[in-house]
């Protein structure tokens, strides 16, 4: 059976900011995909692609055989429906109006609901156990009950498919339950395509029957819940670590946080110094002073992205003024903070004429028998005329370990630093 929904090479950016390069994403009729990632990984920004709300740089968002962004919003809402953490209501509507707020795709633009409109809203009421709250002012309810509301009146545009935007995330465990378990319901009655995007990986494990695992705009891993939801790839895109073990009862996977004992915490503090620029390092460095490491940056200029956050944070570094390329006064100080640290870390940034020595100076550390991790830097532009690619390519021959992203950052600081 073809898929639904499908997302084929899909590139979105907003002003300033990538979200996704090459994303691709199917959603199969009838079932509950789970969606989950870290904050700021692009969960909702991909929901909004595959409503149509938002439209892709770059490829294709298919709704069934059909281009979405070819097709009338109308016929997108007979299809596809959202259902969103929290609803801005601005006018005294009581739960009933909200829902049958649901019937507009198909009463025009003067339409008036009929009695098929009423008899299908109240049947989206039933369902969700809201009947009783018809004439309830809808900003008077609770949270649980909001959200059993906003459900009814997705069910009332009586779409194929439904998306869920974190519904669970203001509810306490005993409605989270009760919810997912209306999805659930919902899914084999209504034989209803849901995705939902959560952050609570134990409800998702328990309540879908594939995951896909975002991570830096591309899905790191999809599939069952067992196979995406392992300790290994919760520590990369996470990066923390958790036990992973089988619900004794269900047999979906069970994560439980590991916090760091008195004996990893304890002992000589050690220096990662990042070797950054334009902002590169800000949230390696939040990351690593998190987990209890000294960090140092250079050689940055004055007024940079980094040298201001450095600055808040008191973190040593060398600076340079503003617009100006490396002196040999800013690249000894940098040399300076290399020798006191443990490890350097050679972040992705923009390389030109002005600051290749600071590539020069990973590759100096590397001589000296110093550990270097590299950032993956594909030079998009490069404006050195192929002094930064033989850098890079040097500090590969001499030795530095490469990554292609930061998940596996602060797994090499641990490695590297601490190998016991």
């Amino acid at each position: 059976m073809p898929p639904i929904i499908r997302m084929e090479s899909v590139f979105f950016r907003y002003p300033g900011r990538e979200i996704f390069r090459d994303l691709t994403l199917y959603l199969e009729e009838g079932e509950i995909l789970g969606l989950i990632g870290p904050n700021s990984s692009g969960k909702t920004t991909l929901l909004k692609l595959m409503d149509g709300l938002l439209q892709p740089q770059r490829g294709k968002v298919f709704l069934e055989k059909e281009e979405l962004r070819q097709l009338p919003r109308p016929q997108v809402a007979k299809q596809v429906a959202v259902v969103p953490q929290e609803m801005e209501v601005p006018f005294p509507f009581t739960a009933g109006e909200i829902v049958l707020m649901g019937r507009a795709p198909y009463l025009g633009r003067f339409g008036w609901e009929k009695r098929k409109d009423l008899d299908i809203a109240r049947e989206g009421m039933a369902l969700t156990d809201v009947a009783g709250l018809e004439n309830r002012p809808f900003l008077e309810l609770s949270q649980g009950e909001k959200q059993r509301v906003l459900m009814a009146r997705a069910l009332a545009q009586e779409p194929k498919v439904i998306l869920l935007d974190e519904p669970t995330s203001h509810l306490d465990i005993n409605h989270q339950v009760e919810f997912n378990e209306l999805i659930r319901r919902l899914n084999r009655e209504k034989k209803l395509t849901v995705l939902n995007i959560s952050h609570d990986l134990n409800l998702a494990a328990e309540y879908s029957h594939r995951i896909a695992l975002l991570h830096r705009g591309l899905i790191y891993a999809m599939g069952t819940p067992s196979t995406v939801i392992t300790e290994e790839n919760i520590r990369r895109v996470y990066e923390t670590t958790v036990m992973v073990e089988r619900n004794p009862f269900t047999g979906a996977p069970r994560v439980t946080p590991v916090g760091k004992t008195e004996r990893e915490t304890s002992g000589p503090q050690k220096t990662i110094h990042l070797i950054c620029g334009e902002g590169s390092g800000v949230d390696s460095a939040r990351r690593l002073l998190l987990r209890g490491y000294r960090v140092s940056l250079g050689v940055l200029n004055m007024g940079d992205t980094d040298q201001k956050i450095g600055k808040t944070l008191g973190l040593a570094m060398a600076l340079e003024e503003p617009f100006s390329a490396i002196s040999e006064r800013a690249y000894g100080e940098n040399q300076v903070l290399i020798e006191k640290a443990d490890l350097i870390v050679v972040e992705r940034f923009l390389v030109g004429k002005g600051n290749v020595p600071n590539l020069q100076a990973a590759i100096d550390a590397l001589r000296k028998g110093k550990r270097v991790v590299v950032l993956e830097n594909n030079l998009e532009y490069d404006f050195t005329g192929g002094e930064a690619r033989a850098c890079y390519r040097r500090l590969k021959e001499e030795g530095a370990v490469f990554i292609t992203d930061h998940s596996r950052l602060l797994e090499e600081a641990e490695r590297h630093l601490n190998p016991n």
